[in-house]
């Protein structure tokens, strides 16, 4: 069992993740105060918080979300430059503040200074720090180790030259280990070579003579030439391969004899790139149609030219990561943060999770989360639009979901991690430790092929959530589960309407206007009826018809591209809504539990539903958006749900016709 999880482990330390950091908290900013004496405090501060944000000036049968939301600028409970973001946005600055200050504080040691990986972690970020933005030592460290490297590594031919590289990068004829969905497993893919040294511009290219420090000009002339030469190259190599309109899916031994005649010797090939340790049953997908002309091509090219080429390949790989560290526009702790998180992701988990997420704030948002499920596994019942056997396929599906809240439990256990970096040593010096993990990265990922996990899809520590169609599974991480999103002992209103709506909206993915086409055990089949699949083609439309009519600042929005989400949004309010009715057995909406606050649990449900969603974002971000983003507005997604929810117009006397409490409502589940 530990041999499976720790593969698991290995195999997930290859992903990266990018988040953000801000200044120094304040007293008087309440998203730094997770920790509360007493409750009662808890909550008057909260209501404070509550009401803060609001501009109670506006019509809340008008529009909800200004009534919600009005004031989150002018708030003085938030910070200046949160007041400029959002309430989610807000909490991830906080979570990033507890990361950075971790990696800084060298006298919180592990158990085990040499093996810890936490520790490892905070070797990068110090060796990050000291860098000091000058990547000069790092172009010339690259230089000799791969020229040294290339001379004692004897080359026959184009294959030795594809493969010499130690970071996962095979430019000539790449192959790629990656992971395939439908199959849940790690598998080798073949792809035609691709360009990317003519996506350098000059600019780029003085920029990065710049960054190397190649201020002679006899060096630096040969530098740009050797670029352009190469970038030629690129252009021949990328143009000699022809791609197959549907990808051939065979196990090795079937394609080794399918293409036993082709020009090239696949059995070598694959020898060499898995040092012979390549099995028959793996499975290969190939894009590529024919490789004749390509293996001519390489075939008669200079292998000085082939392992420059290479070369190049890898120098553009560390720049990029490199670069990562030097951002001009913000500071050497941020940078550095992030590409600390991007390679001790997992190795930071253990002291995250006994921070800010033990086993009762775990075990509560689950179950908020079997509350909501078993609420919309009731009321499938009740949607006459369903024919039997659709309702019977919907039902199997959501009661086989999976519903994953924070981390699963083999991530807690520090000498499982330690495990999975053992292999990484540190030292002062950023570009070697970055090499280091950059071979880790690769060693691992060429180890993975056929390997089987369910993968997370991002960091826990990232506040946000998913619905994966492939797994059936949907997912809540650490980073959304915090205050004053969530906390333990808020009212249970606010927990089904904050953190509860989160959870309903993904499970509702499952069922969108894209992931109804993945069956219970995420395979795309059509499970529907044809009549039912009509009705809900019928309803979510009514959904795109509604949000199509929505204007920000003067451009009309597009139901179309935010469908999906927009079902999310809508059909996670009602059954958060209804899980709470169900949990209290409908006799608690007029409890008034925020004192000083007139507001009743009903009234508070709404509100914090709106309040999730609040914003300060400029309105060039905005309408930056608009084009692009698969979500509506935020006070889109506020007014749209909630003029769907009579509920709503219910608990704040919005007479019919109304803005919030239109003659047509759009209801799909």
């Amino acid at each position: 069992m530990v041999n499976t999880l720790l593969a698991t482990l290995l195999i997930q330390v290859v992903a990266a993740v990018v988040v953000a950091v801000v200044s120094a908290t304040n007293d008087t900013n309440l998203f730094a105060k997770s920790h509360w004496t007493h409750r009662e405090e808890l909550l008057e501060e909260y209501g404070k918080f509550m009401l803060s944000t609001m501009n109670r000036s506006v019509d809340p049968c008008e529009n909800f979300y200004e009534y919600a939301c009005g004031n989150w600028k002018e708030s003085p409970l938030l910070r200046p430059e949160q007041r400029n973001t959002s309430l989610l946005q807000g909490i991830q600055t906080v979570i990033d503040e507890q990361v950075l200050q971790f990696l800084q504080n060298a006298t919180e040691l592990p158990r085990n200074l040499t093996s810890s990986s936490e520790w490892k972690a905070k070797e990068f970020y110090a060796s990050c720090v000291q860098m000091k933005s000058d990547l000069s030592p790092g172009y010339r460290r690259f230089m000799e180790l791969e020229d040294r490297f290339q001379q004692s590594n004897f080359t026959k031919d184009w294959i030795y030259v594809n493969f010499m590289s130690n970071y996962e990068i095979f430019p000539l004829l790449p192959l790629k280990v990656n992971y395939n969905p439908a199959l849940r497993k790690f598998i080798i893919l073949l792809q035609a070579p691709t360009k990317l040294l003519s996506k350098y511009t000059q600019d780029h290219l003085q920029n990065m003579t710049k960054d190397f420090h190649i201020e002679d000009e006899v060096k630096r002339r040969e530098f740009l030439d050797n670029f352009a030469n190469l970038t030629q190259f690129e252009k021949n190599l990328t143009q000699l391969v022809k791609t197959r309109n549907e990808t051939e899916k065979l196990t090795l031994g079937e394609f080794l004899l399918k293409h036993k005649e082709d020009r090239l010797n696949w059995t070598r090939y694959f020898e060499v790139a898995f040092n012979g340790t390549q099995q028959s049953h793996w499975i290969v997908q190939n894009q590529l149609e024919s490789v004749g002309d390509l293996v001519h091509f390489l075939e008669h090219q200079n292998l000085t030219l082939l392992r420059s080429y290479v070369k190049q390949r890898v120098l553009l790989k560390f720049y990029d990561v490199w670069k990562t560290q030097s951002l001009r526009n913000s500071s050497i702790a941020y940078s550095c943060r992030m590409i600390t998180e991007s390679y001790y992701n997992y190795a930071l988990l253990p002291w995250f999770i006994e921070r800010v997420f033990d086993k009762d704030r775990r075990a509560d948002v689950l179950q908020l989360a079997l509350h909501i499920r078993d609420t919309f596994y009731e009321l499938l019942e009740q949607y006459t639009w369903l024919d039997e056997e659709t309702r019977s396929q919907a039902k199997t599906k959501l009661s086989s979901m999976d519903v994953f809240v924070g981390y699963s439990d083999d991530l807690q256990h520090r000498e499982l991690i330690d495990e999975a970096y053992k292999e990484v040593n540190m030292t002062q010096d950023f570009f070697e430790n970055v090499a280091e993990l950059e071979r880790n990265r690769a060693r691992v990922r060429m180890r993975s092929v056929d390997k089987a996990l369910i993968p997370q899809l991002m960091p826990t520590r990232t506040v946000n959530a998913y619905y994966a169609d492939f797994l059936n599974q949907a997912f809540i991480t650490i980073g959304m589960s915090q205050w004053p999103l969530y906390h333990m002992q808020l009212p249970d209103v606010l927990k089904f309407a904050g953190i509860g709506n989160i959870v309903g909206h993904e499970m509702a993915h499952g069922f969108d206007s894209y992931c109804y086409q993945f069956n219970y055990d995420g395979k795309k089949i059509n499970w529907w009826s044809a009549g039912s699949l009509r009705n809900f083609k019928e309803r979510y439309r009514c959904l795109e018809s509604q949000y199509n009519k929505y204007l920000l600042l003067g451009m009309a929005t597009n139901g179309t591209l935010t469908s999906g989400d927009n079902i999310a949004d809508n059909v996670g309010a009602r059954m958060a809504y209804y899980a709470y009715k169900k949990h209290t057995n409908n006799k608690a909406w007029q409890e008034k539990p925020l004192r000083g606050i007139e507001y009743n649990n009903k009234q508070l449900f709404f509100l914090k539903f709106a309040q999730t969603w609040c914003t300060g974002s400029d309105n060039a971000y905005k309408l930056k958006r608009l084009k692009t983003d698969a979500h509506a507005s935020e006070e889109f997604r506020v007014v749209g749900t909630l003029s769907n929810m009579p509920e709503f117009s219910e608990a704040f006397n919005c007479k019919l016709g109304t803005d919030m409490n239109p003659l047509k409502k759009c209801v799909v589940w």
